[in-house]
């Protein structure tokens, strides 16, 4: 061997090996779940403008649940908190995710004040419940709900390597906001031992705890260009829960006041408590009044059904009156609110009749109500008691009076045995045929027994006496009586009363008999609420908080109301 070729073999049996390549983020090994769910709170700062913070969105495990058909899940909870112009401390929204031991989401829940939209993967397809709509979508078994500012659900499948492949990481999450799959490709960039980037498009999400690989990742900071849009930040809390289930709430509006009306009860009738709703800067003097009639079920002053996330908002159409300076008398529903029961468990049509009778008394007795410029407002079912009542007129002060006008909202023209059999088909819309016949026909045999004095089932008893009154009823005779102008208002995608077997009949009436004044309307886009509806009307839509009673039609109460009794 020569010299040379001993020295240049002796160095390379010396020289270090070159080091192994780090392998690719992701390719390494991922956390489990149960790893996932051992760790603390993480938070995020949303950034605006030269870095205002705009809200926090923030994620943590709850816990392992064993749940009755997948076994054991782990339950992960994510929020974003707003921060800028809310007063509240609850959160925008909430997503619980339960995923099973192999990381894949099994079951979702998205809540916000308004609505709750559930999520479940069955066989692959992810089935989206929304107000009583369902929504299939096929081959969905690696789609996780990532809503705006999800920054946690997003680490969360970083962490697990969802979507991964030699060229990075390829995430498709359902979007509930816009009720749309979308992808994220993510690719990786290492800087040192302990940092990375992934770069998505034109954002670049900054990684770190990088040396245990996708396992210990951590979103540190996302930026757009050059601007960060979210940085994390330590020591944050989560925000108390928001409700399985919303409840719909009431704020008075700036300038109007609230004042308390107690109508006392006498000879086993309940003491009704309600509200006279006027303009705080009313002036003095009496001013013209309504009196509001809301419809089936039971329900507060303002128009909220107690214990359920339905807000009818005749609160809206109310307030709106007061500020044109009506003094609009609401009262709760006798059971509900402060409103008393009374002797009588299971009222009958005719005592609620009773109800807004003494109301109405109630109301045109007070001081600052002019009696002879009344308007009646009745709702649904509340449209036939307003009938009643218009035609009956009232006494105050010593002599009677008749109404200055009437306004019939959603009201019925047939029996209202018709509209309780609609109310069963549009519940049961997408049921089969025999199904709906079945229902129906179950309604029409405790109908007749009623009827005949006959038994009838436990769950009906408590029924009987509004049953054999109400159906006893024909609201078109009632409505001939009136003398007063009418106002007959329709939604054109009502299920519960119809366009064209009630309204048509009830414009008919108004156009060729009413009062000088009556007027009837029939608003096409408009649901029994008399709030937008996109689609096709069903009871589940009436839990959707996002929607407000339509202000051309409350402008049209009003202007109409205004000129039956002169102004204010």
């Amino acid at each position: 061997m020569s010299l040379m070729c001993a020295s240049a073999c002796e160095r390379r049996h010396t020289d270090p090996p070159p080091p192994t390549p780090a392998p690719a983020l992701q390719q390494t090994s991922p956390a489990t779940v149960a790893q996932l769910c051992e760790q603390p709170l993480r938070a995020w700062a949303v950034l605006g403008e030269g870095g205002t913070i705009l809200a926090h969105t923030r994620g943590v495990c709850l816990g392992r649940i064993e749940h009755p058909d997948d076994g054991a899940l782990w339950h992960f909870v994510a929020q974003l908190q707003e921060l800028q112009g809310h007063a509240s401390e609850q959160p925008s929204w909430e997503l619980h995710t339960w995923l099973d031991a192999a990381g894949q989401p099994r079951h979702a829940e998205l809540r916000t004040p308004e609505l709750v939209t559930r999520f479940s993967w069955i066989e692959g397809a992810l089935v989206v419940r929304r107000l009583g709509d369902q929504l299939v979508i096929n081959d969905a078994a690696q789609v996780w709900v990532t809503p705006g500012h999800g920054i946690y659900l997003r680490e969360l499948m970083l962490r697990l390597g969802v979507g991964g492949d030699s060229h990075g990481l390829h995430q498709r999450g359902f979007v509930p906001e816009r009720d749309a799959i979308t992808q994220l490709d993510l690719s990786f960039e290492r800087l040192d031992d302990d940092r990375a980037h992934a770069v998505a498009s034109t954002s670049v999400l900054a990684l770190e705890g990088v040396q245990a690989g996708l396992a210990g990742l951590r979103i540190a900071a996302v930026f757009a260009g050059d601007a960060p849009i979210y940085r994390s930040i330590p020591n944050d809390t989560i925000a108390p829960f928001l409700p399985a289930s919303p409840r719909p709430s009431y704020r008075a509006p700036a300038g109007v006041e609230l004042i308390p009306i107690e109508i006392p009860g006498v000879q086993g009738k309940p003491t009704l408590a309600g509200e006279l709703v006027v303009a705080s800067e009313a002036g003095a003097g009496a001013r013209p009044a309504v009196l509001f009639v809301g419809g089936a079920g039971p329900q507060d002053r303002r128009g909220i059904v107690p214990h359920s996330p339905v807000d009818i908002g005749s609160h809206e159409l109310q307030d709106l009156l007061a500020a044109a300076g009506f003094a609009v008398l609401r009262v709760d529903d006798r059971g509900v609110g402060q409103s008393g029961i009374g002797d009588d468990p299971n009222p009958g049509f005719a005592a609620l009749i009773d109800d807004a009778r003494r109301a109405l008394a109630a109301l045109a007795g007070l001081p600052q109500v002019d009696p002879s410029r009344i308007i009646i407002i009745g709702h649904g079912e509340g449209a036939l008691v307003a009938s009643i009542l218009a035609a009956e007129g009232t006494r105050a002060r010593g002599r009677k009076r008749a109404v200055a006008g009437l306004v019939l909202l959603a009201a019925p023209a047939r029996n209202l045995r018709e509209l309780v059999y609609d109310e069963i088909r549009a519940s049961l819309a997408g049921h089969r045929d025999g199904e709906v016949r079945v229902a129906v026909g179950r309604a029409q045999r405790v109908h007749d027994a009623a009827l005949a004095g006959e038994d009838l089932p436990a769950s009906s008893e408590g029924a009987r006496a509004w049953m054999t009154e109400a159906f006893a009823e024909d609201p078109l005779a009632r409505l001939a009586k009136v003398r007063a102008p009418v106002l007959a208002l329709q939604g054109g995608k009502d299920f519960q009363v119809s366009p064209e077997r009630d309204f048509a009949l009830i414009r008919e009436w108004v156009e060729q008999r009413g009062a000088k004044g009556s007027a009837a309307e029939l608003f096409d886009e408009l649901d029994h609420l008399f709030k937008r509806e996109p689609g096709v009307s069903t009871p589940g839509h009436y839990a959707d908080l996002r929607r407000r009673v339509d202000g051309a039609m409350i402008e049209r109460v009003v202007s109409w109301s205004l000129a039956r009794v002169g102004g204010s």
